[in-house]
């Protein structure tokens, strides 16, 4: 979401009381659209300053996060560094409640002589910019061009003077209930939501949907409100707009996964106070919110790519295997090329090369049929190349039947590679499934002096009703580690029955299988069928035992294991909570 001007006053609040007199001490360039300033405040300490253009992105804030940064740095940070390096913060202002916020310095130029530059954010989704000013308002640079071509109305260019972006919207905290009444009056959109936010600043089409509710008002055209409506929104706006900047809760919101999807500086009624996180500052808000934003954008990234290479090395496996299957299918028809080579071999005696077949009876069933010869070749020769046929094919009904048990084997260890990579949270468990690839050799190894440092594998943690503690491995390192390193001889190990799926281990503490509750045993049985690539299949077997039961075959792929004497319960995957 964007960050509307509401929101925005209470940080630019925030900022006046925590950066102003900073020093600028460094200027970086991590994202396209994208500044961070190294500042230096008397008294606190350094601190990082985030100001992006980014459409999706856009905002102003202090975060904790450190962010990467180019080798070579782009012109536009090379001129920021050059006229902002030393400079001190003088003000930070914000006009109404417009999404434009202008940060005031004071430095000396290369003669040593003060001056005053402004750096302007504007905050206005793909219309965001941040643009350079010296001291009078001519613009500088911008990360930004906009040309003649680009708009005919505004453009932003080194050397024009800057002016704020057209505005004709009304500042509900700057006027009067009676203004206010009269500005929601006056009809310009047919939907009462567009019609609000195009009439105030500072309000977003949430914050619409919020005021409406808590207004009790659910008609939606502007056709349907009264005199006493309009009336009852007009102050439900001034109200709340006051109370948000009063004493403001700053929260973001989750959806079902447990994914940031908005963020206010108050708790609006219109999402649920289930999935929600409150801050102290709206700052540290904006902060989770945009960190944990990159974070989703690059594990998406990071997870498509290694999607993308299991799916190819499935495909190439698929291929393989349907050769092997094909050619066992083959080899398993030897039987009635041996039958003929018999027949043939059986009447050699009054056959003769030139005859396209003959007739005989079949011992089997004791009907007449016919056996066809080759006019190419004598009897005897086509006998000895169907028997050589026949051994071929014998030879290769062993080999491939080798190779196809080798290849589902391998199957079942990339779709579980798959399934790890689907569910993967975060780049650390994309980079262990990379790891696991590498050392199996479906994945090149890194360069030199690029090889990431591996960190110690952490599975899952949960607790049964019970009170148990069980583990549940996320990838394959994880479930050898769990299974053969973990885990005590008597604790009890779960796995979806022949279905890639995580290693699931129930702590026991030296209690025997028959003293651990049933319920506790299907807590865990569930949680293997939630971990695996049967979570959403209904009813799914799922096989237990003890851990002095399992065993790693040498020279296994990583995950695979073999096990006896164990039991089998059938649960339903989508009855528990996959997250911990």
């Amino acid at each position: 979401m964007t960050l509307d001007g509401l929101t925005l006053s209470i940080v630019v609040r925030e900022l006046r009381e925590s950066i102003m007199g900073a020093k600028v001490q460094k200027v970086l360039m991590p994202g396209r659209e994208e500044l961070v300033f190294g500042l230096y405040v008397p008294g606190t300490g350094n601190i990082r300053l985030v100001a992006s253009a980014d459409a999706g992105d856009c905002a102003v804030y202090v975060t904790n996060a450190a962010k990467s940064n180019p080798k070579t740095p782009p012109s536009f940070c090379m001129l920021l560094r050059k006229h902002l390096i030393g400079a001190v913060i003088e003000n930070i202002e914000q006009t109404g409640l417009n999404r434009v916020v202008t940060i005031y310095f004071s430095a000396k130029d290369e003669l040593m002589r003060p001056v005053s530059p402004r750096l302007v954010i504007e905050i206005m989704g793909k219309y965001s910019n941040i643009i350079l000013t010296d001291g009078g308002g001519k613009i500088i640079d911008s990360i930004k061009r906009i040309s003649m071509d680009q708009s005919s109305k505004r453009q932003i260019l080194p050397g024009l003077p800057y002016a704020d972006p057209p505005q004709q919207k009304f500042d509900p905290l700057g006027i009067s209930q009676t203004t206010l009444d009269e500005a929601l009056v006056t009809k310009k959109d047919t939907r009462i939501i567009s019609h609000i936010t195009s009439t105030f600043e500072g309000i977003s089409s949430q914050t619409a949907a919020e005021v409406l509710c808590r207004a009790g008002i659910a008609a939606s055209f502007i056709s349907e409100f009264s005199g006493k409506q309009f009336e009852r929104i007009g102050l439900t706006i001034k109200d709340f707009m006051e109370t948000a900047q009063e004493t403001p809760r700053p929260c973001v919101q989750f959806n079902e996964d447990g994914l940031p999807v908005f963020f206010s500086c108050v708790p609006y009624k219109t999402f649920p106070d289930t999935h929600r996180k409150s801050f102290d500052h709206c700052n540290e808000m904006l902060d989770f919110y945009y960190t944990r934003r990159a974070e989703m954008f690059r594990l998406s990234q990071q997870r498509e790519a290694l999607e993308k290479n299991i799916g190819k090395l499935l495909h190439k496996l698929d291929k393989r295997i349907n050769i092997y299957r094909n050619s066992i299918a083959d080899a398993r028809r030897a039987g009635k090329v041996k039958k003929r080579a018999d027949a043939i071999t059986a009447n050699i005696y009054r056959l003769k090369k030139g005859m396209a077949d003959f007739e005989m009876v079949d011992y089997e069933t004791g009907e007449p049929v016919t056996v066809a010869l080759d006019l190419s070749m004598t009897p005897q020769e086509l006998a000895q190349k169907l028997y050589k046929k026949v051994a071929k094919q014998k030879t290769a009904l062993a080999m491939n039947t080798v190779r196809l048990d080798d290849a589902l084997e391998e199957q079942d260890f990339l779709l579980g590679a798959l399934h790890y990579a689907e569910n993967a949270q975060t780049s650390n468990d994309i980079e262990e499934i990379k790891a696991t690839l590498v050392k199996a050799g479906y994945l090149p190894k890194p360069p030199k002096g690029k090889a990431k440092e591996e960190s110690e594998s952490q599975p899952l943690r949960f607790t049964s009703p019970s009170g148990y503690e069980i583990l549940v491995g996320k990838n394959d390192r994880q479930n050898d580690n769990l299974t053969m390193r973990t885990a005590g001889r008597d604790d009890i190990w779960f796995h979806a029955q022949k279905i890639p799926g995580s290693h699931v281990l129930l702590v026991t503490d030296g209690k025997t299988l028959d003293e651990i509750d049933d319920e506790t045993v299907v807590y865990a049985a569930q949680l293997a069928a939630a971990h695996s690539r049967a979570r959403q299949s209904g009813k799914t077997p799922v096989d237990y035992t003890q851990r002095k039961n399992i065993k790693k075959p040498p020279g296994a792929r990583p995950g695979k294991v073999i096990y006896d004497d164990y039991f089998t319960v059938y649960v339903d995957a989508d009855k528990i909570e996959r997250k911990q």
